[in-house]
C-alpha cells in the first residue's frame, strides 16, 4: 500500500532567518561596493592632482629656464623691428608697447584686479584669482626656422649673431636681409596667470591660463586655458648682488632691479582636485614659500609642488642688466 508524502514548506522562523541572512549579505555587498567606489574616486582625484602638479612644474620650469633665450644673440638692446611688424591686441599698461619689448621676465606679486588692470591690459583683471602671482616670459623658440619654413603672420627674430631684426612672416620685403649667416627664431612672448574659473564664469575651478602672441592678422595677445585645478602660484627670485652668478637671497616681492639680477627662481604651485573626495574634509594649511594658504575645510584634495630653476640666460649675461 503506497502512502502519499505530506508536503511541507519553510517555517516562519526559517523564513525570517533566511531573510535576515540575505539582508546581511546584500548590506555587506552594498557597503563593499560603496567603499570601493569612494576609494576609486579618491584614487582618481589624487592621481589627477599628482599628474597635473608634475606637468605644471615641468612646463613652468622649462619656460623660466629658457627665459631670455634670443637665439644665441646677446646684444638684445640693439634689436630693431622691421616695417612688417603689426600688433593688434597688445598688453602691458595699455599705453606703452609691450609685446615687442624684449624684457625676458616680468612679474606681478600677489595680484589684485587693480594691479592686473594697471600692468597687463590684455588680461581680464576680474578673472584673475586674487593673491596669486603672474609671470611673463619672453624668449624665442628652442630651434630655428629655415626661410622656407617661415609661417605667415608669425613673428620671428632674424639674426646673424651680430645684429637682429624682428619681422612678421609673410610681410612685405621679408625675411629682411642681413649679412653673413642668417637664422630665424620664432618669437614667444607669454604670460601665465591663474583664473578663478575653467570653462564658465563661477564654475569654481581655478585654472592656469596663458596669454600668447597668435598668428592672426595682425598678431594679438590671446588667452587660452592650459590646465584646470591649479589654485595658487607663488614665485621667489634668487638675487645675485655680488656678480658671481650665485643667488645671495630669495625674495617673493622683487623690484625690477632684483629681477634683472636674478639667477634662479623658486616655483611653488598649489594644485586642487577638480571634484570633491567623498567623506573627506581638507583642514590642512599649506605653505608656498613665504605665503601661507589657510585651510579651506572643504572636500577637495590639495597638494603643494615646488622646485628651484636656474635661469640659464640672466640679464647680466645678455646685456640687459639695469
Amino acid at each position: 500500500m503506497q502512502r502519499n508524502k505530506r508536503q511541507t514548506g519553510f517555517t516562519l522562523v526559517e523564513l525570517l532567518v533566511s531573510l535576515g541572512i540575505g539582508l546581511f549579505l546584500v548590506t555587506g555587498t552594498v557597503t563593499v561596493f560603496i567603499q570601493n567606489n569612494r576609494s576609486s574616486v579618491q584614487d582618481e582625484e589624487i592621481s589627477r592632482v599628482l599628474e597635473n602638479g608634475r606637468y605644471v612644474m615641468r612646463f613652468l620650469s622649462r619656460e623660466l629656464a629658457m627665459a631670455g633665450f634670443w637665439g644665441k644673440f646677446l646684444d638684445v638692446e640693439t634689436t630693431t623691428n622691421h616695417a612688417s611688424i603689426s600688433i593688434g591686441q597688445d598688453c602691458g599698461n595699455g599705453v606703452d608697447p609691450w609685446a615687442m619689448n624684449l624684457d625676458a621676465i616680468q612679474f606681478l606679486d600677489n595680484s589684485t584686479a587693480a594691479t592686473v588692470a594697471a600692468t597687463f591690459a590684455c588680461i581680464p583683471s576680474a578673472d584673475v584669482l586674487a593673491g596669486t602671482d603672474l609671470l611673463a616670459v619672453k624668449r624665442v623658440a628652442d630651434s630655428n626656422t629655415a626661410d622656407v619654413g617661415i609661417v605667415n603672420n608669425t613673428i620671428y627674430m632674424r639674426t646673424n649673431g651680430v645684429a637682429a631684426v624682428m619681422f612678421h612672416g609673410g610681410g612685405a620685403d621679408t625675411p629682411p636681409v642681413l649679412t653673413g649667416t642668417e637664422i630665424n627664431w620664432s618669437y614667444l612672448p607669454q604670460i601665465y596667470y591663474i583664473r578663478d574659473y575653467a570653462v564658465t564664469a563661477a564654475d569654481g575651478i581655478p585654472t592656469l591660463c596663458r596669454v600668447y602672441l597668435d598668428n592672426s592678422t595682425p598678431s594679438n595677445m590671446t588667452s587660452e586655458v592650459l590646465l584646470d585645478g591649479v589654485e595658487n602660484l607663488q614665485i621667489e627670485f634668487g638675487v645675485d648682488d655680488d656678480d658671481d652668478f650665485i643667488a645671495d637671497y630669495y625674495t617673493a616681492a622683487p623690484t625690477a632691479a632684483e629681477i634683472a639680477d636674478a639667477v634662479a627662481v623658486r616655483i611653488y604651485v598649489l594644485v586642487v582636485s577638480v571634484n570633491e573626495v567623498p567623506n573627506y574634509t581638507n583642514d590642512k594649511t599649506y605653505t608656498l614659500g613665504s605665503t601661507t594658504v589657510n585651510a579651506a575645510n572643504d572636500g577637495f584634495y590639495r597638494r603643494v609642488f615646488n622646485t628651484t630653476v636656474v635661469l640659464r640666460n640672466p640679464s647680466k649675461l645678455i646685456g640687459l642688466d639695469s
